[in-house]
């Protein structure tokens, strides 16, 4: 069911450097919401918003070669570049389609549906949910994953932290997208129809001298420039990307501080 395998060399390096960085960083707490879940050998599993395959590649691991996970995502470049990867790691369970998922015609019975940061950025997201839990067989379950945005920072906090989560919680808000969606999913899933949900927060801490947690900030600051500039959160010349993961580096040195990640929230139900 793949239906782009090409891997497109000219696909941005940084921005995949990006997204494999933070998938590396959210793996444990991943793991974690989909073994809670439910999600376990033999399973049939669809990936709504798959991307470069991250999620899919763990299911993978989960169901292993009894099982299948079929990954969906309307971009080309991204799925190209998760097929690539689906290959160098010969997984043969794997699969992908692009399309839409107000559209896409699948069709069979699935054992479960998952989803990491992608109702965020869905118009209907309980629409959405309530259509692929039909595909789900009775008794399997709806796993969804998203951030609690807010939830970041460094502890104690500092000018530098602060000014960070502060342009990253308010350039969502002005773009008219929820930071705290994480914190409201047991709301999303009563909508979509999943009464008494499971929700769940993991939340993961770096010490001052870890590297990735200051990579991972900037990354995401360098992604929302545009929307950071456009939406009057902050000018380039004020967020000075070209030194900004050096600048929390240093600050998270200098204060001795914790840096706590955004925290990633699981809810996962069966269906009835």
């Amino acid at each position: 069911m793949t239906t782009d395998t090409t891997y497109l060399l000219g696909h941005d390096p940084a921005e995949l450097a990006r997204l494999e960085q933070q998938a590396r960083m959210l793996a444990p707490a991943t793991r974690t919401v989909l073994e809670l879940a439910g999600i376990a050998p033999g399973m049939r599993v669809l990936d709504l918003s798959t991307g470069a395959g991250d999620v899919a590649f763990q299911v993978a691991e989960l169901v292993g070669p009894t099982g299948s996970v079929i990954g969906i995502d309307q971009s080309v470049k991204a799925l190209a570049f998760a097929a690539h990867r689906t290959e160098q790691r010969a997984l043969a369970n794997v699969s992908f389609i692009h399309d839409d998922l107000h559209t896409v015609p699948v069709t069979g019975e699935f054992d479960a549906v998952v989803g990491r940061l992608v109702l965020l950025y869905l118009p209907d997201p309980e629409n959405v949910l309530r259509r692929f839990a039909g595909l789900v067989r009775t008794g399997g379950v709806v796993a969804v994953m998203e951030y609690e945005m807010t939830a970041a920072g460094t502890l104690p906090p500092t000018t530098l932290s602060e000014q960070v989560t502060f342009w990253i919680a308010e350039s969502f808000r002005r773009a008219g997208l929820d930071a705290s969606l994480g914190a409201r999913l047991a709301q999303v899933m009563r909508h979509a129809g999943f009464n008494g949900a499971t929700v769940l927060g993991v939340q993961g801490y770096c010490e001052a001298g870890d590297r990735d947690a200051a990579r991972m900030a900037a990354g995401i600051i360098r992604t929302l420039l545009p929307v950071l500039e456009k939406t009057g959160v902050a000018t380039p010349e004020e967020v000075d990307i070209d030194t900004l993961e050096d600048r929390i580096a240093r600050d998270c040195v200098h204060h001795d501080v914790i840096f706590k990640l955004p925290t990633l929230v699981g809810a996962w139900a069966r269906v009835a």
